[in-house]
C-alpha cells in the first residue's frame, strides 16, 4: 500500500465555506487524492495524497476551479496575493456606493420610474428576484454551479434535461418551504413585543454584518464562523451524491443550505416578515431568480472572473448594509426613538390630501392595514383634539397585525375589519407606530391648534 502523504496549497479567492465545499470537492477528482480539508479563513487546503503532488497536479487543479473565480498560489505568488486594500479605501468606496444608490433613488422617484414606493415594504418582490439573479452569479452561489457540474453536469447532454429541471425545482420549493417555516417563527414572536424587537435588532445587526462582509469592509469571519448550515450541506451531500440522476431534486433542495451572503440576507428578510405565507413567497422568488444562470452555468462563472464583478459584489453589499440600518432604525422606532436615516429620499406611498376629517369636534384618520402594510400611515393632527383612529384589517395575519405605538403605550393586536382607538395628543411632535417586529411603521405629526 503507497504511503500517504500530505501538503498544502495556498488557494486565492476563498472567502466563505461554500468555496470549501467546491474547493474539496475539485481537488478530490484527481485520481491520487486521498482527502481534501479545505480552509477558506486562512485561504488554505490540506490535500492527502499518494504518489507525488507537483506541477503538473497543481496545473490540474487550477484547470477545475480556475471557472469558478480561484486559483492555486505558486510560492512567488503569495506575497502579492496577500496584500489587501487599505480600509479607508474600502470605507470610502462603501460611502460613495450608498451616495449614488440614494441619489439614483431620489431622481428614480422624482421621475416617477419607482411609483408608489413603501418604504416600509423593505424587498420586494421585484427586489427579490433581482437580488436572485446577482446571487446567481456569486461565487458563492457558483458553488451550487459546482454540485451541479460534478453530479448531474456530468452525464450528456440529451440525458440531463429533467435532472437539471429536477435540480432547480428542488431549489426553489426547497427555497418556499423553509421561507414558510421562517415566517412562522417570525410570526409566532411577532405578537411577544420584547422577543419580537429583540429578533428585529438581532436581524438587523446580522444584515449590516453581511452587508459589510459583501462590501469587502471587512470579514464577518472574524467574529463568528457561518459552519452549522455548512455541516448540514456536507452530511446530506453524502446521502444524495451516489446516484445524481435520481436525486436532482433532494440536490438542488439542499443548496439552501449553502452559506451564501445573498442567501443570508433574502433569509433574515423572511424572518422578520413574520408572515408564513409573504416569507415562502419572497424566497421563492428569490430562489427563482437564481434558475437562469444555473441553467445555463457557463455564464454565472464566466462573470465572476469579470473585472467588474467584485464592484458589483460592492454595490449589492452596500445596499444590503443600508437595509440592515433602516431595520435597526425600526427597532428604535419600537422604542419611540424616532431618527429618520432615509429623510432625502420623498415617501410617496402614504401621501394622501386631507387623509384626517374633523367630525364633531374629533380628528378622524383612517388607515388601512393589508398585506402591504399600513395605508395611509402618515397623518397630521392638531393637538388638544381627540383623535379617533379608524384601523380597517383587510390582512392582519403578518406582522402588520400587532400594532405597537409607544408613545401611546399601545400594544394591540388587530382584528379584521374596523379596530378603533381614540387618544388625545397633548404635546407637539412626533407620534410614531410599526408592527410588532417594526418592519411597517408610520406617524402622527402633531401640530399647534
Amino acid at each position: 500500500m503507497s504511503k500517504i502523504k500530505k501538503t498544502t496549497l495556498h488557494i486565492q479567492g476563498m472567502h466563505c465555506p461554500s468555496c470549501d465545499i467546491l474547493i474539496q470537492d475539485k481537488t478530490s477528482e484527481l485520481s491520487n487524492v486521498v482527502k481534501v480539508k479545505a480552509n477558506y479563513k486562512n485561504q488554505k487546503a490540506e490535500v492527502e495524497y499518494v504518489g507525488s503532488f507537483g506541477d503538473r497536479e497543481i496545473g490540474e487543479v487550477n484547470r477545475r476551479i480556475q471557472p469558478f473565480g480561484y486559483r492555486v498560489l505558486r510560492d512567488e505568488e503569495r506575497g502579492v496575493a496577500d496584500i489587501h486594500e487599505p480600509l479607508s479605501k474600502r470605507l470610502f468606496d462603501a460611502g460613495a456606493i450608498a451616495v449614488i444608490l440614494f441619489i439614483l433613488f431620489f431622481f428614480a422617484q422624482e421621475l416617477n420610474l419607482v411609483p408608489n414606493f413603501n418604504t416600509n415594504a423593505g424587498l420586494t418582490l421585484t427586489t427579490a428576484l433581482i437580488l436572485g439573479l446577482v446571487a446567481s452569479t456569486s461565487t458563492c452561489m457558483a458553488t451550487s454551479g459546482a454540485l451541479f457540474l460534478a453530479t448531474i453536469g456530468k452525464g450528456s447532454s440529451d440525458n440531463k434535461l429533467i435532472p437539471t429541471i429536477s435540480f432547480n425545482a428542488g431549489r426553489v420549493l426547497s427555497y418556499a418551504f423553509f421561507g414558510f417555516l421562517a415566517g412562522f417563527v417570525g410570526k409566532a414572536i411577532a405578537f411577544n413585543f420584547q422577543l419580537s424587537s429583540l429578533l428585529t435588532l438581532v436581524v438587523s445587526i446580522l444584515m449590516v454584518l453581511v452587508g459589510l462582509d459583501m462590501a469587502k469592509v471587512f470579514s464577518i469571519q472574524t467574529i463568528f464562523a457561518p459552519s452549522f448550515t455548512k455541516g448540514i450541506f456536507l452530511s446530506l451531500e453524502k446521502r444524495f451524491i451516489k446516484n445524481p440522476k435520481k436525486t436532482g431534486f433532494f440536490l438542488g433542495a439542499i443548496t439552501y443550505f449553502l452559506p451564501c451572503g445573498f442567501t443570508q440576507t433574502v433569509q433574515l428578510y423572511a424572518l422578520g416578515l413574520a408572515d408564513p405565507i409573504k416569507s415562502s413567497l419572497i424566497m421563492a422568488i428569490f430562489a427563482l431568480g437564481t434558475v437562469p444562470a444555473l441553467m445555463a452555468i457557463g455564464f454565472a462563472t464566466s462573470l465572476t472572473k469579470s473585472s467588474f464583478y467584485p464592484t458589483v459584489q460592492k454595490v449589492m453589499g452596500t445596499l444590503v448594509f443600508l437595509i440592515g440600518m433602516y431595520y435597526f432604525n425600526n427597532f428604535l422606532g419600537l422604542y419611540g426613538v424616532n431618527v429618520n436615516i432615509a429623510s432625502p429620499i420623498k415617501a410617496k406611498q402614504d401621501f394622501v390630501q386631507n387623509n384626517v376629517l374633523v367630525k364633531d369636534n374629533v380628528q378622524v384618520a383612517s388607515m388601512n392595514v393589508n398585506f402591504s402594510g399600513y395605508y395611509p400611515s402618515r397623518f397630521t393632527v392638531k393637538k388638544n383634539v381627540p383623535v379617533r383612529w379608524e384601523i380597517n384589517g383587510e390582512n392582519v395575519f403578518g406582522c402588520q397585525g400587532y400594532l405597537v405605538a409607544p408613545k401611546l403605550g399601545i400594544q394591540k393586536t388587530l382584528a379584521l375589519g374596523k379596530n378603533v382607538i381614540e387618544f388625545t395628543p397633548k404635546e407637539e411632535g412626533t407620534i410614531g407606530f410599526s408592527c410588532g417586529m417594526g418592519m411597517y411603521t408610520g406617524s402622527f405629526t402633531v401640530v399647534g391648534s
